[in-house]
Formats: structure tokens, sequence, C-alpha cells
């Protein structure tokens, strides 16, 4: 999502940052369910959703919201989002965020 915000408009942080959850209000289940983008005024969209926001407003583009004008579309867009969230630790990606960063809550104990 760095890549694709042309004009550094986005705060990209992880949900595991120290005191995020405090400054967005994303709990801790929402912040673990899904991706999440915190407009100014604390206006608050989750999921496939966060991420057309997020490429609208890095991209200064139209283009990402318009699936949501195509009747079905939000709801196929919002099923691929939950197999794709439901099934992330299973597809390979970067080293999870906080064993590269400080400033990040300790992974949960099993």
């Amino acid at each position: 999502m760095r890549r694709l915000d042309r004009h550094e408009r986005l705060d990209i942080v992880a949900s595991q940052s120290i005191g995020q959850r405090e400054s967005t209000g994303v709990t801790e289940a929402e912040g673990d369910a899904a991706a999440w983008t915190v407009a100014d005024g604390g206006v608050k969209v989750g999921g496939v959703r966060a991420i057309a926001l997020a490429l609208a407003v890095g991209r200064q583009a139209r283009w990402p919201l318009w699936p949501w004008h195509v009747p079905g579309a939000p709801w196929l867009l919002d099923r691929a989002y939950q197999l794709v969230a439901a099934n992330r630790h299973r597809l390979p990606g970067q080293t999870p965020w906080c064993l590269d960063h400080e400033g990040c809550r300790p992974p949960p104990e099993d």
C-alpha cells in the first residue's frame, strides 16, 4: 500500500503498534479481523471497503470505488475479502510487523 500512495496521503500503521488502538478507536478484535481505514473525524471503515478507500485516497483515483455501483459486486468482494482474511496466515508475506519494528505490543502467549 505504501508503494501505491503516490503523494504520501496515507498514514499506514500496524494494528499492533503501541497507542494505535487508543488513537484510532479500532479494537483489538477489529484489528485482528480486518484491515481498517480511519478517516479524519474518527470515521472507521473496515474490510474490503477500507482497502478500496485507501487505494482511492492514495492513488487520488475513483476507480477503486466503482464496484460499489455494480449490483452484487459489494457482496462478492466482501466474501472474497473474508476468505483471504480468514486464511492470511497461510499466505506468503512479509515478516510480522512487530518482529522488524520497535514500539509494538508483543504477540500473545499461547
